[in-house]
């Protein structure tokens, strides 16, 4: 269906005589369990959920398709959007603009993130959906479970071992140098955040 679509669109920018001159930027809010983890919906910072397309189509690039390993994330779409536009991006403005990954896709971007999901947050807060923060970087996850304590309330991944995130690392002693240098990075996040 989004072919279909993304089709009529580029047909009415060419009958429009526009197609030259427009920049398509094509991206959802995130991804959907489809089963996996035994879930159905979005609402978990496993990689299923945390996942997002993102296409950008400049018909001025003169360079071929191809595809990016960075981590872009949706804070990077206004910037991006100025920047195409010409104009000056606040200092005070999160993201980054892609540009660099359009043109060199292994351009580096960044080297980690902090994700959350609060849904649960507010005064009618459903009770199955569990609120949690966490830090992805290029290997690792860690995910907290913010109204969770003991053994239960962490998670950490190797991504580059685990791709599927089925192997929680954090109470495994081995790991325990990498758990606390996410820990570190999540705290640092948080202090950021307040």
């Amino acid at each position: 269906g989004i072919d279909i679509c993304m089709g009529k669109i580029i047909a009415s920018l060419k009958e429009h005589g526009v197609d030259e001159n427009t920049i398509i930027i094509y991206t959802s809010d995130h991804g959907h369990f489809l089963g996996e983890h035994g879930f159905d919906g979005k609402w978990l910072l496993y990689e299923e959920s945390a996942h997002i397309p993102m296409i950008i189509y400049d018909p001025r690039n003169p360079v071929a398709a191809q595809t990016s390993d960075e981590m872009a994330l949706l804070i990077d779409m206004a910037p991006t959007m100025l920047d195409i536009a010409g104009a000056t991006i606040p200092k005070d403005m999160q993201g980054e603009s892609l540009l660099a990954q359009v043109a060199n896709p292994v351009q580096p971007l960044r080297e980690g993130f902090f994700m959350e999901h609060l849904y649960g947050h507010g005064p009618v807060a459903p009770t199955h959906i569990e609120r949690s923060e966490g830090v992805r970087t290029r290997r690792w996850k860690y995910i907290n479970y913010i109204d969770q304590s003991g053994p239960q309330a962490e998670e950490l991944y190797d991504l580059e071992k685990d791709s599927l995130e089925m192997n929680n690392l954090a109470q495994n002693p081995e790991y325990a140098t990498q758990l606390k240098m996410l820990q570190k990075q999540y705290a640092e996040y948080r202090k950021d955040l307040k």
